[in-house]
């Protein structure tokens, strides 16, 4: 459920490319530093999107230096300093994944359930320590992932409940942060919602076969494993009214830097993820797991 937020490349300027660059090597730096090697395995373009919006709201933040690391020994990279939002985004990160590795255990079998099981025995000590970091984060995950999975169990038909428990952990992931703190809860709550709709989308083939719960396939009585016209219009319609919500509560924010990439993010990168997912031409390589170099 994680690798869709990303920017729209070509739309950048070379000067906010290399920015959100180091931003995701700062990332990775900060979440190995305090939390092991190991986590910055699973470190995805979705929290370094929240590390940047976080550390624009921070009027000391901005600064950048140049570091090596195992993906690339030789040769130092631009790497954005730790700050107070590069650290919650790191602790984030590492909850979210721990979480979301506990998700495959539970609805997954063979191969996949025990990579599960055995990276997660290795994550363990970083993710104490996360925990640690953000209890009230981690207690909020675990409730509303609780909440999804009854409602996972009930086949529930609707796509606001799941959605809803879904938003909530992103919205805790930016609580009491900054004086914009309301602001960045619905940014991202709506964003979060977003995330599990379009993810929904994505997955309708495989979890037509398997039989997993899908909200859209419930929703829309789907009869095969596809997207049928009507449907896609509906599902573009609710998206793309999410996505205008986060970007309403941005506009009231007021960044010290980065404002062009966020904007791209929200206005272009999303709803090109969107129309990707809806034709179904989307991959999340260009978004996921792409440890130490964009």
């Amino acid at each position: 459920m994680f690798g869709f937020v990303r920017p729209l490349r070509g739309e950048l300027k070379v000067r906010e490319w290399e920015r959100f660059q180091s931003v995701y090597c700062g990332l990775c730096h900060t979440i190995r530093r305090h939390y092991g090697i190991l986590q910055t395995s699973l470190l995805s373009y979705d929290c370094t999107y929240l590390a940047l919006v976080l550390d624009s709201v921070e009027s000391g933040g901005g600064d950048v230096c140049r570091k090596r690391c195992i993906m690339h020994p030789l040769r130092k990279r631009a790497c954005a300093c730790e700050s107070a939002g590069m650290m919650r985004a790191a602790a984030v990160s590492v909850i979210l994944q721990w979480h979301k590795l506990g998700d495959t255990i539970s609805d997954e079998h063979g191969l996949k359930r025990f990579a599960a099981r055995f990276l997660r025995f290795f994550l363990r000590k970083g993710y104490r320590k996360a925990a640690r970091d953000l209890p009230e984060f981690d207690r909020c995950t675990l409730q509303c992932l609780t909440q999804l999975s009854e409602l996972e169990r009930q086949k529930t038909a609707s796509l606001d409940r799941p959605a809803d428990a879904f938003a909530n952990i992103l919205r805790a992931a930016v609580a009491g942060y900054h004086t914009d703190g309301r602001i960045l809860e619905e940014m991202f709550y709506h964003t979060g919602r977003w995330i599990y709709l379009v993810d929904a989308c994505a997955d309708i083939k495989d979890d037509f076969a398997s039989g997993g719960y899908n909200p859209v396939i419930l929703r829309w009585q789907l009869t095969q494993a596809e997207l049928l016209p009507p449907v896609k219009d509906a599902m573009n319609h609710t998206l793309l009214q999410s996505l205008a919500a986060s970007y309403h509560a941005y506009i009231l924010m007021h960044p010290y830097r980065d404002a062009g990439i966020i904007e791209n993010i929200l206005c272009q990168g999303l709803p090109e993820v969107t129309r990707q997912v809806l034709e179904g031409t989307f991959s999340n390589n260009g978004g996921k797991n792409r440890h130490g170099s964009l």
